[in-house]
């Protein structure tokens, strides 16, 4: 098994493991051990299904609302401080929660949702139909690189450099999908990790070294959402 194989399958088990309490609690004891013998079985067929979370399990996680309050939102796209008519790259885009709300403010510019699971991107392209949000351009992205198609004003990151194989490589690529003046916002957790998660921890030290190796300098540092850090870089 290889460490890739090892850290996917790290990271499926931790959101699994994450959330199992709240499904817990809404289900009686049948259908939870269902649910488990279910999980247990259907990760045992090989790497490839373990790498791609499935969109229908995960989006009404993603989507959950104690999830979307805790995110707030509302607030973090004001403080990024966007104008109508920029363009931003949402990496790891996930269900389009952030990508949605950071489409509507730079209308007519244009949002990139960039996700590696093309069922996720799917189901973005459907829920932007239906909210008639005609800004949002979905990109199957690479492991390694977010192959973004054009250069952008902002490179927005919530809770995805984790999941990253080789974050600090992965963001010496980003410099190329910059505007000049353009920036890069990471949100991610600073405290009370999800159970599972200490093989894909680290610090906002860790972020401010692989920046700076990567080109950027910290701009802005912001206390939203509560227990995460949101840091803000620009070139140097």
């Amino acid at each position: 098994m290889t460490n890739e194989v090892k850290r996917r399958l790290i990271c499926h088990w931790s959101l699994v493991i994450g959330h199992f309490e709240i499904w817990k609690k809404r289900m009686n004891s049948a259908k939870w051990w269902c649910l488990v013998l279910f999980l247990v079985f259907s990760s045992s067929s090989g790497s490839a299904q373990i790498a791609s979370r499935p969109a229908d399990e995960w989006i009404p996680l993603l989507e959950s609302p104690d999830r979307v309050a805790n995110l707030k939102v509302p607030q973090v796209v004001a403080a990024l401080r966007l104008e109508r008519g920029y363009s931003v790259a949402d990496i790891g885009a996930g269900s389009g929660l952030f990508s949605r709300a950071l489409a509507r403010t730079i209308d007519p510019g244009l949002l990139y949702a960039v996700d590696i699971d093309p069922e996720l991107l799917k189901h973005i392209d459907g829920t932007c139909k239906a909210e008639r949000i005609p800004n949002i351009r979905t990109v199957p992205a690479a492991p390694e690189d977010p192959k973004i198609p054009d250069k952008v004003d902002l490179i927005f990151l919530c809770d995805t450099l984790h999941h990253i194989a080789g974050p600090d490589k992965y963001l010496t690529k980003l410099p190329a999908y910059l505007k000049p003046g353009g920036r890069v916002a990471v949100i991610d957790f600073r405290e009370n990790w999800p159970p599972g998660h200490e093989a894909m921890k680290f610090t906002a030290e860790q972020l401010q070294s692989w920046m700076a190796a990567a080109g950027f300098k910290k701009v802005e540092d912001l206390s939203i959402p509560k227990n995460a850090f949101f840091h803000i870089y620009a070139p140097k």
